[in-house]
């Protein structure tokens, strides 16, 4: 009875334990059309109190939701007060963020203002500058089955910003670059288009930014023929690269000739569009110029009119990790246009982006009261003063505005911020002006000086910014250090040294050596490469030889940088041993291995000496460590002394029978209600134990199906679960990997696979796939036990 007790608090135990961590992207609140948008109430603002609402988007009944925001520093739990919510739930403060949760066992009507609920914040004296509130991680939002949530990664991430407090009685004073209090004169309107082209100005394409990734560049065109050529941007060296761009239709791809490729690699043409992808087994130098490849393409006789060539789906590029493509949504669409004329002059690419400032960062549109519209004119306007390096800056070439999507004309952009609101369609107050306007600038050194002027010609709103991006900080130079797991061992156990680089440079590496030939420890297995943390770890072996040894972590980078840490290690008898392996878990209990027939995997060696001489692992050199150092525990054995066979899959019972002898659980007893597991059977013991402990549930069908393959899914399910109830860390190491097929894992393995790949337990088939329902391979269960359970020691 106590120890199903035990088993049934482990249960609820792992049901309350819930942790994600993901990397997310600020989305606009304009952009969001389904999820939680954020917004400041800016007609509540005091000097000390803000309002944040939280709505929802896209939904009109929701039966739950959790709305995560950051607050200030200083904000204590006290400060913040919930106001408005639509549903009953619980608040609380945690590390700088503030949260609400809410259920209902029904759906609930959301209402006309959309509002979830609000937060009312009373603000530090500290707080005196405009601060961002953003949604944070754990947030969602759903009806039934209609769940948006940050776990998914399918909850846009909203963000708002909180206004400095303007006392509005005291008229703030102009800066030395102040405009000129007279409203300018109306420009003339852009001339409207005609069926003859060449009566029409057509405004130029927007730029795209591309501030990292492809840029296209049209070098000539000449004699029918076009060159296009693609730069890397953003990177200094690279390993691979492929870039698909469109043709005009009639091009053979005969009629393209690539040129000056930095990778070799290989070209084609496919519907309309030409391709070429390229990759190196090491890292190349970009050249000063950043050109990756030239396309030299061969026009037909039917193309007399200007095109834009566009880089197309499945492109990318990078180095290392370092990638950017279409698949991922991080690679700009960059584009250029090959211009066709009588005298086919050199066209000039699209300029590159430097800065971005929204107009509303500057000045706030809820400063616009009382406004009054005669004529399709607004009596509030906006001085503005753009400079470079202190001179005046020239339109087109240090800056231009776009409103929305539009890029503006000059004459368009002076006349919507003096409120001529007809300068283009649908603008009906000087607030649509100030929420939609945006300057792109092409120049470095550029800053925007803006003022809000009302009708008696006060100044009611007005700030500087500097619209240059922020320098990147100077590297500093590389340091480490180096622990031991244990300082002190005895004879034929397993230690682990850590090795922790800062500011390692690119293809950097750390190498182990000791002081004494291995006389008194030996390496085992092959080092990690550095992790995403900084660290690199080595296995180690005691001998049976009692002494200290010095071990030696090495560092050295191609810039020349060399540095070195050391740590001692004592190695001595073991005091009194009780038989068997060495054990992996803390404390007493069972053995490894239970006694008797374990299965074609698991038969335990009990030669606590044997030291395995599999001769088949050069392919799974990745889980070399691994399957060695079980062998050597006698968690698993070969097909005979030199065959692993570690490609070859593994059944269900037989990874639950590794699993249970890893946590030392092959002696405990339970009971299985599986119908296809036999009390006679040899995994009995290890599925009915797993059973019990919530491991395992089967098909739902009363069937476990012992003999059938396992799943990679299943195979991370069931390991997570078990280091969750052994309490081992699952803290991340790596960057979240969103596989493309993210889509086929199953609801119910989907923590388990993103917690074990960040944890750097278990990897995707590729860079980019996981393949969840492939079954997994003897080599592949090997390391992610031996990571979890042994590695972790």
């Amino acid at each position: 009875m106590n120890k199903n007790k035990k088993i049934v608090a482990l249960i609820c135990a792992m049901a309350m334990i819930f942790s994600m961590f993901a990397s997310f992207t600020v989305v606009n609140a304009e952009e969001i059309t389904k999820g939680i948008v954020l917004e400041y109430e800016a007609s509540t603002r005091t000097a000390n109190t803000a309002v944040v609402v939280a709505k929802a988007v896209g939904y009109t009944q929701v039966d739950s939701f959790t709305v995560n925001i950051n607050v200030p520093d200083g904000v204590q739990e006290s400060d913040v007060t919930v106001k408005d919510a639509l549903l009953k739930g619980e608040a609380g403060l945690t590390d700088g963020v503030y949260g609400y949760s809410a259920g209902s066992t029904g759906a609930v009507d959301v209402p006309a203002n959309g509002v979830l609920i609000k937060f009312e914040i009373k603000l530090p004296s500290t707080v005196t500058e405009s601060f961002d509130v953003t949604l944070q991680d754990k947030s969602q939002i759903g009806v039934d089955t209609d769940i948006l949530s940050t776990l998914r990664k399918n909850l846009p991430i909203s963000t708002t910003t909180v206004e400095k407090y303007v006392d509005p009685s005291i008229t703030p004073t102009p800066t030395p670059l102040e405009p000129t209090t007279t409203r300018a004169p109306k420009p003339t309107k852009a001339p409207v288009a005609t069926e003859d082209p060449s009566a029409t100005v057509v405004p130029t394409k927007a730029p795209v930014e591309v501030t990292k990734g492809i840029a296209l560049e049209t070098e000539s065109v000449a004699n029918g023929t076009a060159v296009i050529v693609a730069k890397a941007v953003g990177y200094t060296q690279v390993d691979s690269f492929t870039v698909n761009i469109n043709v005009p239709d009639g091009v053979q791809e005969s009629d393209v000739t690539v040129k000056d490729a930095l990778l070799k690699g290989e070209a084609g043409l496919t519907d309309g569009v030409y391709g070429y992808s390229a990759g190196s087994t090491g890292a190349v130098d970009v050249p000063a110029n950043g050109v990756l490849i030239k396309f030299e393409i061969k026009l037909p006789s039917t193309v007399t009119e200007s095109f834009d060539v566009t880089l197309q789906d499945k492109s990318q590029i990078g180095v290392d990790t370092d990638i950017l493509s279409t698949l991922r949504k991080n690679l700009p669409l960059a584009w250029t246009t090959v211009k066709i004329s009588s005298a086919e002059p050199t066209p000039t690419a699209a300029p590159s982006v430097v800065g971005s400032v929204a107009l509303n960062k500057l000045v706030s549109s809820d400063k616009v009261t009382g406004e009054n519209v005669a004529n399709n004119e607004s009596d509030y306007r906006i001085g503005i003063v753009v400079t470079k390096n202190g001179a005046e800056a020239e339109y087109g070439t240090d800056f231009i505005a776009f409103y929305g999507d539009k890029e503006l004309t000059e004459d368009e952009y002076v006349g919507l911020v003096n409120g001529y609101l007809d300068s283009i369609d649908g603008v009906t107050s000087l607030k649509d002006v100030i929420d939609n306007i945006t300057f792109k600038t092409y120049n470095s050194g550029v800053k925007i000086y803006a003022e809000l002027v009302n009708a008696n010609n006060e100044v009611v709103d007005n700030s500087t910014v500097n619209a240059d991006p922020t320098p990147t900080a100077k590297p500093t130079e590389p340091s480490i250090s180096v622990k031991a797991s244990s300082t002190t061992v005895e004879f034929d156990k397993k230690f682990t040294v850590t090795a922790t680089v800062k500011n390692a440079k690119d293809g950097a590496k750390v190498a182990f050596t000791t002081n004494d030939d291995e006389k008194y420890a030996v390496i085992f297995g092959t080092p990690t490469e550095i992790n995403s943390k900084g660290e690199t770890k080595a296995t180690y072996v005691a001998n049976d030889k009692a002494g200290t040894v010095t071990i030696t972590a090495t560092y050295k980078d191609t810039e020349g940088n060399e540095k070195s840490a050391s740590v001692k290690v004592t190695v001595k008898k073991a005091s009194t041993t009780t038989g068997g392996n060495d054990g992996t878990t803390s404390g007493g209990g069972p053995s490894i291995i239970a006694p008797g027939h374990t299965g074609a995997v698991t038969t335990p060696n009990t030669n606590t000496n044997y030291k395995p001489d599999f001769q088949d692992l050069d392919s799974v050199e990745w889980a070399r460590t691994a399957i060695n150092g079980l062998a050597m525990r006698g968690m698993i054995s070969g097909r005979d002394q030199y065959t692993f066979d570690p490609n070859a899959n593994i059944t269900r019972a037989e990874y639950c029978q590794i699993l249970m002898g890893a946590i030392n659980a092959l002696n405990a007893k339970g009971e299985s209600t599986f119908a296809d597991v036999p009390s006679t059977a040899w995994y009995y013991n290890a599925v009915s134990v797993a059973s019990q402990l919530g491991i395992v549930s089967g098909y739902g069908d009363g069937n476990f199906g012992p003999n059938d393959l396992i799943t990679r899914q299943d195979m991370a399910l069931m390991t997570y679960k078990t280091a969750k109830i052994m309490n081992k860390s699952l803290e991340p190491v790596n960057a979240e990997i969103t596989f493309e097929d993210s889509h086929e894992i199953s609801d119910y393995a989907f923590e388990a696979v993103m917690t074990l790949q960040k944890a750097g337990i278990i990897n995707g088939m590729t860079d980019t796939t996981f393949e969840p329902h492939s079954n997994a391979t003897r080599a592949q269960s090997a390391k992610v036990i031996f990571d979890t359970f042994v590695d972790a020691q």
